[in-house]
């Protein structure tokens, strides 16, 4: 066992609720990640507050995602009465079979509904596990609207790296609950992220990953229902803007960098109509594995009037010199800037901060 699992097995015993966090916006296999590690926590009877809700990804997965009968977190609600107002004498409660109701009895007057407060209490959270890079800080920012959040050192920051995050999710789990026994629900939620990682294993990948998935398929894995809602992504349409899209691609070795323009005309045709960054991401990823490889691609496309471009890598790290270039956040493997005013504005904004890149590095 590494020091970071160590550091995660004594968290976990001093812990009982938990919070998981991430972007709003970034690749399924994280969010997956996350699902499975939510489903594992709520197995045991924890306490977990996960954040943001994902419609778009939700509906996807909805067949894969564990179906929680009642709130993850015991959720408490403050109601706030003005003390320079009222002089409350006696505070109880009254139960029938439809409502449970307080009663408040004031020295001084009828209570005015409009003076009474009630809002949600932030949840007091034990640990944190946070599916970004710690230079994201602001979405802890945001979250603590909704949450109090533990020390530092009770805030875990899990990213890809040497291992699938899919296989860092299975390890955690299995240090913290050694007798966890992997239901067929989360074996399939690790195998979705893990597949969707990996692009089906179409990138390069050790014997330990073909183990690990081996390992999941053994556990009850459904690999029919992943590769039913993989395929759901894959149709005609998609495969003529994908052509459309690699005639439409030129390589810049000096920039290290792949560039592809996609017109109004291009969607209309290919009847692409109901788009979303991880629709394009999605381009821009099966793009990647049809041309020379490069540390960035770039793809711009039409919307109405405006011109909005993406930027992709195989790695956040990649990504971030080019972001600070450009003064931006990123959202996960990739980030979306726009709207420009034509093809050549937006390419010209990209090539400049690249170029400045290069001669930096000079």
């Amino acid at each position: 066992m590494n020091e970071a699992l160590e550091k995660i097995q004594i968290i976990f015993k001093e812990s009982k609720t938990f919070a998981l966090l991430s972007k709003l916006t970034g690749e399924d296999y994280k969010f997956l990640a996350k699902e499975a590690l939510k489903s594992a926590l709520l197995e045991k009877k924890l306490s977990v507050f996960s954040s943001p809700e994902i419609p778009e990804f939700q509906k996807k997965w909805a067949s894969v995602l564990f179906k929680e009968e009642s709130a993850s977190s015991p959720q408490q609600t403050s109601i706030r009465i003005p003390k320079n107002q009222y002089k409350v004498k006696e505070l109880s409660y009254e139960e029938d079979d439809n409502f449970l109701s307080l009663v408040i009895t004031s020295e001084n007057g009828e209570l005015d509904k409009n003076a009474i407060i009630v809002e949600p209490v932030p949840a007091k959270i034990n640990a944190v596990f946070c599916f970004f890079d710690p230079h994201d800080a602001e979405i802890l920012q945001q979250a603590e609207t909704k949450i109090i959040l533990p020390p530092k050192e009770k805030i875990i920051f899990i990213t890809s790296g040497e291992k699938t995050l899919a296989e860092k999710i299975f390890q955690i789990i299995k240090t913290v609950f050694p007798d966890f026994i992997l239901s067929s629900k989360i074996a399939t939620l690790l195998f979705a992220a893990l597949i969707t990682e990996t692009n089906n294993f179409v990138r390069p990948v050790s014997q330990e990953v073909l183990h690990f998935g081996s390992e999941l398929l053994a556990a009850g894995a459904d690999k029919e229902l992943v590769k039913n809602i993989l395929n759901e992504e894959k149709t005609i349409s998609f495969a003529r803007l994908l052509g459309r899209a690699l005639a439409r691609t030129h390589i810049d070795g000096n920039l290290d960098a792949s560039w592809t323009f996609l017109t109004q005309e291009d969607l209309k045709k290919t009847d692409n109509l109901k788009i979303s960054p991880s629709f394009f991401y999605n381009i821009v990823r099966n793009l990647r594995e049809l041309i020379p490889f490069r540390n960035l691609s770039l793809l711009f496309w039409q919307s109405d009037k405006d011109i909005y471009a993406m930027t992709v890598a195989d790695e956040e790290k990649n990504l971030i010199p080019l972001a600070q270039q450009l003064g931006i956040s990123l959202q996960s493997k990739f980030f979306v800037t726009g709207p420009f005013n034509n093809f050549s504005e937006a390419e010209l904004h990209f090539r400049k901060a690249l170029e400045e890149m290069v001669s930096l590095k000079i």
